[in-house]
């Protein structure tokens, strides 16, 4: 993980928050979604690493209100939502998050794919 290139990265993805309203959950997920998309496209273009990901993904979390609240958002609602509609870095961090707040992981083989 290059110093440089996470700063830059976490750059990018910072500038690209989306506004989330006022107690949207719709905007909340969608933001979040879209982020995590744009890193994932970062991760399958080979500008970022998994470990480099997930650690720009923590530091947006705390850095950034807006994401904080989409993060918590999707993580909350990741069964409901289901893993065909976020990234593989989305999904995964959502679960990290939910582990985080003590809720269970949820299983991507096993998700209902509800949208």
């Amino acid at each position: 993980m290059e110093l440089e290139n996470t700063e830059k990265i976490f750059k990018a993805l910072y500038n690209s928050v989306p506004p989330i309203g006022f107690m949207s959950r719709k905007k909340r997920i969608m933001a979040y979604i879209k982020v995590t998309k744009k890193l994932q496209d970062m991760i399958d273009n080979g500008e970022a690493d998994q470990e480099e990901a997930l650690f720009v993904l923590s530091m947006l979390v705390r850095k950034h209100k807006q994401f904080q609240k989409a993060g918590m958002m999707t993580a909350l609602n990741l069964q409901a939502i289901g893993s065909k509609a976020l990234s593989d870095i989305g999904f995964d961090f959502a679960n990290q998050v939910r582990n985080n707040i003590k809720l269970h992981a949820i299983d991507k083989e096993e998700d209902p794919d509800i949208v």
